[in-house]
């Protein structure tokens, strides 16, 4: 997985980037409210512990950008591109990435809970210490995933190749997984009974 290439920055702010028409190469840790961000892309920047509660993101992409303790509950950012990008300590809760072209995303210590990435397509992922549960993968392509300590409880996975992505570390109590999606999936031992019981097989 390729980290963001941020090669410098500057300190900014979210109204003299709308007002140039530019998110690039800028550094924002100050809170705005009741703004629209539209048809824009996000290159090179770092937003520390910003909350998007009351910032509209309409059809914005990322690339090489990094969030910091930031939340991004009930975003969507369906049919966008996000490229090596970076989300630490963040809030994504509800999140939408539905149809979106992921690459090189890190994802730690973060909260995704009940978000859809149905759609998707995604690629040199990393996530760490997260929850995911509640989530939705649906027709998704996923290349080059690694996981540790995730929490999938009650997630869903269909028409999703799950083939030697390894499992063993998280919790996947209760998801929701067909034939296809299951097959070649890497899990641990005491997991194995939540997979068997989806097959409709019994342990006496």
């Amino acid at each position: 997985m390729n980290k963001p290439k941020i090669k410098y920055l500057n300190n900014g702010n979210f109204n003299e980037c709308i007002e140039n028409n530019e998110f690039y190469q800028v550094k924002i840790d100050n809170n705005i409210d009741n703004i629209e961000i539209k048809d824009m892309e996000f290159n090179e920047c770092v937003f520390r512990n910003i909350d998007f509660k009351n910032i509209k993101l309409d059809r914005v992409d990322f690339i090489d950008c990094k969030f910091v303790n930031s939340n991004l509950s009930n975003k969507e950012f369906d049919f966008r591109s996000i490229t090596r990008v970076q989300f630490l300590d963040c809030k994504l809760i509800g999140c939408s990435f539905i149809n979106s072209s992921i690459k090189d995303l890190e994802i730690n210590n973060c909260n995704l809970k009940y978000s859809n990435f149905s759609g998707s397509k995604l690629t040199d992922i990393s996530i760490v210490n997260s929850n995911l549960s509640d989530t939705r993968f649906v027709d998704n392509e996923l290349k080059k995933i690694e996981l540790d300590k995730v929490d999938f409880c009650g997630s869903e996975f269909l028409n999703t190749s799950l083939q030697k992505i390894d499992f063993s570390k998280c919790n996947i109590s209760n998801i929701s997984c067909d034939n296809y999606s299951i097959k070649g999936m890497i899990i641990n031992e005491y997991d194995s009974k939540y997979l068997i019981h989806m097959l409709g097989v019994d342990i006496k």
